[in-house]
């Protein structure tokens, strides 16, 4: 910005149309880097989509000492979408996103990259620091299913860890399989769907 504000002084003695074109390219620019940002979103979480989480890791590769990859899947979302509609799904989706934006810290950047998938990237931690991200996430999610709205969630998770010389991809690929080793666990202790309120029917 210093060098932008150095050229718009510059032009200011070059004559008033001048400086009004750059002002108006500015703000041209600021707003489709806005727009960018927004389209890069998803709509319903609010998270970074799929193309942001794997920008992230390819400039996060080779530059972290370590990384932590978690891996979230929503259990029972096609289900829940059957018999109780798309937009009960959607609520579960949102509520699965919030316990995960919640549990996130300084160190920790979250990711919507499929329907019901979620990652968690935390760059330069210790083990231990997933452990306490997984712990904490537990705990919230325990609490907003305690809340009243009736809608139950849950939530499988892999996690990995890769030290210095790991390869991203070998992280990835183990957190991904953890996640579904979780979801066969938590599928065959009982029923993936969550209760939620009946659909409505126009």
């Amino acid at each position: 910005m210093r060098v932008l504000d150095q050229f718009i002084g510059e032009l200011s003695e070059k004559g008033e149309d001048a400086l009004a074109l750059v002002r108006e390219t500015a703000e041209l620019v600021a707003y489709y880097r806005r727009l960018l940002e927004r389209l890069e979103r998803d709509a319903l979480t609010g998270l970074p989509g799929n193309n942001k989480f794997c920008s992230f890791i390819e400039n996060t590769e080779g530059i972290a000492e370590s990384i932590g990859i978690i891996f979230f899947d929503v259990n029972g979302l096609k289900e829940y979408n059957d018999v109780k509609g798309h937009q009960a799904g959607d609520l579960l989706i949102q509520k699965a996103a919030e316990s995960i934006i919640m549990a996130c810290g300084e160190n920790v950047r979250a990711f919507r990259v499929g329907g019901d998938e979620f990652v968690a990237v935390l760059p330069n931690c210790a083990e231990c620091d997933i452990d306490a991200f997984l712990s904490r996430w537990r705990e919230i999610l325990d609490g907003l299913n305690a809340g009243e709205d009736g809608i139950h969630c849950a939530v499988a998770a892999g996690a990995a860890f890769g030290e210095r010389g790991y390869r991203m991809s070998d992280v990835l690929q183990l957190a991904d399989r953890r996640m579904y080793i979780e979801k066969r666990r938590m599928k065959a202790a009982g029923p993936l769907l969550p209760d939620c309120p009946p659909k409505k029917h126009d």
